[in-house]
């Protein structure tokens, strides 16, 4: 039994992927790999990517309301991550140009620098939602899976930030469910407002 980077094994005569601890362990430490390298590399990114990911999954749950085709729904969500994204950049300069002192040019390069996690933060939630404008799959279910990809980002988001074998699995562990649990929360406001 071959035991190199990335194979695993729950106990000796095991191998990785027979249902482990380990191995599950292993899926969920290779899924983080799914969420952009920009997400965590730094404090503001990550705290503005999960700004930006609850706000995408918020949208999303009130614009599907009624059967909305995904494709309505996606142009309304793409437009108000944007619109979210301004908003953060506006209040950036104004932070930075108010009493900092900070000349406007500069300050807009740098709220633009330093927002650009809340973008990043609907990129795989709008990703799946378009699956459904380019009908690889139905509406309804591009909706859904849209969301329930923004509740993943939120769980694996900490399992990246926090590093588990450096940070321990217990503090991870529960930020992790702590972030899924906002996302789900959301969910559950889409079905009590529809």
């Amino acid at each position: 039994m071959r035991q190199g980077r990335g194979s695993t094994c729950s106990r000796p005569g095991k191998e990785a992927g027979g249902g482990g601890y380990l191995s599950r362990l292993a899926v969920v430490t290779r899924m983080t790999r799914l969420l952009p390298r920009q997400l965590v590399t730094s404090r503001q990114m990550v705290d503005r990517a999960i700004y930006g990911t609850v706000s995408v999954i918020a949208v999303i749950a009130a614009a599907s309301h009624g059967h909305a085709p995904a494709g309505q729904v996606l142009i309304f969500t793409a437009a108000s991550s944007v619109v979210l994204w301004m908003v953060h950049v506006y209040a950036s300069v104004l932070a930075d140009t108010g009493p900092a002192g900070l000349e406007w040019r500069p300050a807009v390069q740098r709220a633009i620098r330093h927002e650009h996690g809340v973008l990043i933060g609907v990129v795989i939630p709008l990703g799946v939602l378009s699956l459904g404008t380019l009908r690889l799959i139905d509406d309804d279910r591009a909706i859904r899976w849209s969301m329930w990809s923004g509740v993943l980002v939120l769980f694996l988001t900490p399992l990246v930030w926090f590093r588990p074998a450096t940070t321990g699995w217990g503090r991870t562990l529960v930020a992790s469910l702590v972030g899924g649990g906002l996302g789900m929360a959301l969910i559950s406001l889409k079905v009590v407002l529809h």
